[in-house]
């Protein structure tokens, strides 16, 4: 660059900026400048006004060289400069320190810099600030900004400033207005040459050098630009969300299908399951048809049979028939022949013994009944008429009252049945209970436990989401007194189920749309307080429980506070004087009129007892009942069999009773009739022993008969064989007319006849009419069974379907919204499968993996070029850095090279490797690899946009490419051997941290604005305040000339000791002074161009004059000194 086209700042004003009241203007010498004066004079006010007219806010620190080693101090701001803050003093009336200002009430302050070149083009920065009133508020601060193409004067353009921008702008229409600092800064950097806004903030701290610090810190602060990785990771973390939100709909996708498949499979195998039920029905409704069609053919078969039986059995007794009256025609002969012999006597001695005979058998048989009926009652047969008499009046007398007993023992067992039937239905509901309380640790009666868990069942829940408020409630150990009476306050309350605001829809919903066949009572959860209107006191009720910790838990105590606020009395003096009260006996008090005390039960019954945590103690008092009833059971059992036992007793003694009764002795005396008979055999066997013709005719007479029983038993049974058979054909011909009607009217299907047929052939037994009808139940059971099987199996596949779309419904409300969890939904929910299998997750899935590629392949991608692309930029800059200052002295005959180290950071190889793992196969294929890929980039993007002050942390390191590298400074001589290494500037001394900071400095700023070619930089000003003041004379006079050989105009703020050194670098001067501590001024100092030193004023201080005119000669003399010696 020309240096005809290099700006120099030309002149500086101020109005009303800190102690620097009304205008000053200073004008700035071309070749440099210095402003001198006493500390605290003002001279680092003036820079801090240039500070403020080229630094972005949020990197603007005033008095910066003051600061050095103090770095939490900051007493001056804008608020400071504008009122003219100049002391803390104690207040006259409050005796508080205050801040003294000069400009209190509503006041404005003016800076503007103006920058020319040789070329004749002049640049002017001028900046307004504002407050209204008297505050101090920092917030109050008004700002313009303007910057003009030309010279511009405060005082003049300025001077009918009354707070108001509009008028100000249309009164200066050529000057560029904004008010905001970034189109400002933008637009002078661009008129100035100055490339970035870090060669502004480089500039800034230029002012206080000797507050470097750390060269790592410096070198990557205000050497190297903010690398671009930052807004790279931004955009990767921004983008990723619409990733995150493709994925995630893959994952809903994904788990929507997984949670319906086995719905489908169980829907397919229902479908299934209900066609071989309508199968097996057919079956079964065809089982009776298919019966009488085996049994048509049975019959027509047996009607074959028959009818050649009965014709051979009629030939058969045709010859019997024939035989039998041969046989009776020999027997009448015999007969005949016996009875012309003589006996006609012998056969009416016979009659009368048959007779005999048949009344002995009789009477035998009676008197046995009377012996078996006199051993029942223990009684002993008389064998005397008198003695009989007695004993039927006994049996009479025992017959007629019977009634009366057997009807009280029939009573008596009435009563025990329906004690133990009573007893039996409570020991059902003991055990029920008991065994609800083993399954879980509740109080709460099993039919309401049985009614949530037909509830929760129905719509996918848990016990624990839908409690019951008894589980959640307990009385308090020290107050167990109160147990019974609490109990029948919150007995309703306790048995009511708290519902929360997510399930509030579906069990509203199963409520409405069920029978629950009981009372049930709940609550919605919400989130509404309760007004009380009563102040809670010591004794109320509400304190003597104890809640459970749950997320109903604050509910839970506002409903008690509100609705059981009752006090908990000892007196009744104290039960009348309350408004709501219990007493230990039961007795509650609702109000001021309502009174209760329900005393169905006693107070200390506790198995009625429903609140508390763990039911041991009511498990224990249940199973103590259940082995009371149970042995009252036992009781009644024995009670009930023993009067049975009586009954049976009873009836067997009446039997016996009335037996004796009806008979009389004359039909149980059997001894005359054994004489008769006796008798008759003697009379018979005289009269056969006298005709051996007639004993001979009567053995043929006796074989005779015998023959004729023979042959009419024969006939009689072919007889009885033909006559069973003829009823056999009737009723079989008839039988089967009606079967032949019947099968025309049902017809089987062939599914029907094939199925049954081979039904009844797996039975493995010959079809018979006598087995057929066993057949038929046998093969009808085995079909019930099978259906009632499938029936199960239907069953629990149509509740596994529901309970899959209750939990789908449950988990996607958005999704099922327009569908039921019933089975009549599934074609929509099939169909909403089908979809998913075949258009959406295919279609989520592809544009998941579409977008993993695209961003990986951009976003990381670009995020891994810029972090490799960045490390190679910082070697690049160090590179042109250190050209700069391979060109100028660090110490006479040396100079600086800064080398880049890089430093192995586990987070940071950690982070790079994960990087590299996402962007390896980023163009594959494979689904599950992309997975992988995607969740090493999600917890990547998940760390990158963590906001806890960890993963800040840790950001700032995997992203800041600067802090990757350290940079060392080495010091060179001529021959390039190495003289020093500068680590940082920590563990140097103030002169030489100094030094590292000016020569670093220096060629930064060089390379900043834009030198880095050999040639000028554009923007020449460089400001130092309180510089050099640890380095001797000699480095400040280096320092200073590689300033000045960079092309730079340096305004320096010194203290008087520097002058001399400073003065062959400058070409003018100010002098600051303040007086009263608070009225800044400025006074022009002159440059001898020729003796290249200041031409002190006579109106300049007498001794500060004298002691700058000292250090004048001191230096003349020792530079005689080096002369006479060289």
């Amino acid at each position: 660059m020309l240096l005809t086209e290099q700006y120099r700042m030309r002149r500086l004003q101020v109005f009303n900026w800190g102690t620097f009241s009304g205008l000053h203007d200073i004008p700035v010498a071309a070749d440099g400048f210095l402003i001198v004066g006493r500390s605290g004079s003002g001279k680092s006010t003036l820079l801090d006004a240039l500070s403020a007219l080229l630094v972005p806010p949020p990197w603007l620190g005033f008095n910066a060289a003051a600061r050095e080693g103090d770095r939490g101090r900051y007493d001056r701001n804008l608020v400071s400069y504008i009122r003219g803050a100049w002391a803390d003093q104690k207040d006259v009336d409050s005796g508080q320190i205050a801040t003294q200002f000069l400009r209190a009430d509503s006041t404005w302050s003016a800076l503007m810099v103006e920058y020319a070149n040789q070329a004749g083009q002049v640049v002017s920065l001028i900046q307004l600030y504002w407050l209204r009133g008297t505050t101090t508020r920092s917030a109050d601060v008004k700002r313009h900004y303007m910057l003009a193409e030309r010279p511009f004067d405060v005082m003049q353009e300025l001077a009918d400033f009354k707070l108001d921008i509009r008028k100000l702008k249309q009164q200066l229409d050529d000057v560029y207005h904004n008010d905001k600092f970034r189109p400002y800064s933008e637009r002078f950097r661009r008129l100035l040459g100055i490339d970035s806004e870090m060669a502004l903030k480089l500039l800034h701290k230029t002012q206080s050098a000797k507050n470097l610090g750390d060269l790592n810190h410096f070198l990557r602060e205000f050497m190297l630009d903010k690398p671009e990785t930052f807004a790279v990771a931004e955009r990767l973390v921004e983008e990723f969300d619409e990733l995150d939100a493709a994925h995630q709909s893959v994952v809903i996708a994904r788990e929507q299908v997984e949670t319906l498949q086995p719905a489908r499979e169980k829907h397919q195998r229902l479908t299934e399951v209900l066609q071989e039920g309508n199968q097996l029905d057919k079956l079964i409704a065809g089982v009776d048809a298919y019966r009488d069609e085996r049994k048509a053919v049975l019959l027509e078969e047996e009607l074959s049979r028959l009818r050649t039986e009965d014709q051979s059995l009629e030939g058969q007794e045709q010859r019997q028939g024939e035989n039998l009256e041969n046989l009776k025609t020999q027997l009448a002969n015999l007969e005949r022949d016996h009875r012309e012999q003589g006996g006609g006597r012998i056969e009416q001695i016979e009659q009368e013994k048959r007779q005999s005979e048949q009344q002995r058998v009789e009477r035998l048989a009676k008197r046995t009944q009377a012996e078996q009926a006199c051993k029942q009652l223990g009684w002993v047969l008389p064998d005397s008429p008198q003695a009989y008499a007695e004993l039927a009046g006994r049996a009479r007398d025992y017959v007629d009252s019977w009634q009366k007993k057997s009807e009280a023992l029939r009573d008596r067992q009435f009563q025990l049945l329906q004690q133990k039937k009573d007893t039996e239905t409570e020991f059902v509901e003991v055990r029920k209970e008991i065994d609800a309380m083993q399954r879980q640790p509740s109080n709460i009666p099993a039919h309401m436990l049985e009614l949530r868990a037909r509830l929760t069942d129905a719509l996918g829940l848990l016990d624990e989401d839908l409690p019951f408020v008894g589980e959640l409630i307990e009385v308090r150990e020290e107050e167990v007194l109160w147990s019974g009476a609490i109990e029948r306050v919150l007995h309703g309350f306790a048995l009511s189920l708290l519902v929360d605001e997510r399930h509030y829809a579906a069990v509203t919903t199963y409520v409405n749309d069920t029978r629950l066949k009981q009372r049930l009572v709940y609550h919605r959860l919400t989130a509404k307080s309760h007004t009380r209107s009563a102040t809670i006191h010591n004794n109320s009720l509400v304190y003597k429980l104890q809640l459970k910790e749950t997320a109903c838990r604050a509910w839970l105590d506002a409903e008690l506070k509100a609705r059981f606020n009752y006090a908990c009395v000892e007196s009744l003096h104290a039960f009348r004087d309350s408004e709501r009260a219990i007493t230990r006996e039961g007795q509650i008090k609702h109000g001021k009129s309502r009174h209760e005390k329900d005393d169905r039960r006693a107070i200390e019954d506790r198995r009625h007892w429903v609140l508390g945590f763990d039911n041991r103690e009511k498990l224990g008092l249940f199973q103590k009942r259940a082995q009371h009833l149970g042995g009252e059971i036992s009781q009644f059992d024995q009670q009930i069999t023993q009067l049975k036992n009586e009954e049976t007793q009873h009836s067997d003694h009446f039997k016996a009773c009335h037996t004796l009764a009806n008979l009389r002795w004359q039909e149980l005396d059997v001894a005359p009739l054994l004489v008769r008979i006796h008798e008759l055999d003697k009379a018979l066997k005289e009269l056969r022993q006298g005709n051996s013709t007639l004993q001979k005719l009567g053995e043929k007479i006796e074989k005779q008969k015998q023959k004729i029983i023979s042959a009419d038993n024969t006939w009689s049974t072919i007889k009885a064989k033909r006559i069973n058979i003829k009823n056999q054909l009737h009723q079989h011909q008839e039988e089967l007319n009606e079967l032949q009607i019947l099968i025309k009217t049902l017809r089987l299907t062939s599914f029907q006849s094939e199925g049954l047929e081979a039904r009844f052939s797996a039975l493995e037994q010959t079809l018979t009419l006598k087995n057929l009808e066993q057949q038929r139940t046998r093969v009808e059971r085995n079909l019930n069974g099978e259906r009632r099987t499938l029936q199960e199996e239907a069953n629990t596949l149509e509740k596994n379907i529901e309970r899959v779309f209750a939990s789908f419904k449950n988990t996607w409300p958005q999704d099922g919204a327009d569908m039921d969890a019933s089975l009549a939904s599934a074609p929509e929910f099939l169909a909403k499968l089908q979809r998913l299998e075949h258009d959406g997750l295919p279609a989520f899935e592809q544009r998941f993996f579409e977008m993993l590629q695209e961003q990986s392949t951009e976003n990381l991608a670009a995020l891994n070029t810029h972090l490799r692309q960045a490390r190679k930029d910082i070697r690049d800059r160090m590179e042109l850095v250190n050209e700069s200052l391979s060109g100028a002295d660090f110490s006479p005959g040396t100079h600086l090279q800064i080398v880049v180290n890089d430093r192995q950071l586990d987070s940071v190889t950690d982070f790079q490797r994960q990087i590299q793992q996402v962007l390896d196969n980023a163009w594959g294929t494979d689904r599950a690899l992309a997975e992988e890929r995607f969740a090493v980039m999600r917890s990547l993007v998940n760390q990158l946009s963590g906001q806890d002050s960890e993963q800040q942390r840790w950001r700032e390191q995997v992203l800041d490419v600067r802090q990757h590298v350290d940079f060392v400074g080495y010091e060179y001589d001529a021959e390039g051997d190495e003289v020093e290494v500068y680590r940082s500037g920590a563990g140097k001394s103030g002169g030489q941290r100094e030094k590292l900071a000016t020569t670093c400095l220096a060629a930064a700023l060089r390379y900043q604005l834009g030198g880095s070619d050999g040639g000028l930089p554009m923007y020449a000003p460089v400001v130092l305040d309180e510089a050099f003041g640890k380095a001797d004379n000699e480095f400040t006079e280096l320092a200073m000339k590689i300033f000045t050989n960079f092309g730079f105009q340096m305004i320096v703020a010194t203290p008087l000791k520097s002058v001399m050194t400073l003065e062959p670098f400058i070409g003018g001067a100010c002098f600051v002074d303040i007086a009263e501590r608070k009225r800044s001024a400025t006074l022009q100092i002159e440059y001898d161009q020729q003796a290249r030193k200041l031409d002190l004023p006579d109106t300049l201080s007498g001794t500060l004059r004298d002691n700058i005119l000292r250090d004048n000669s001191l230096r003349d003399s020792k530079a005689h000194g080096e002369n006479l010696s060289a």
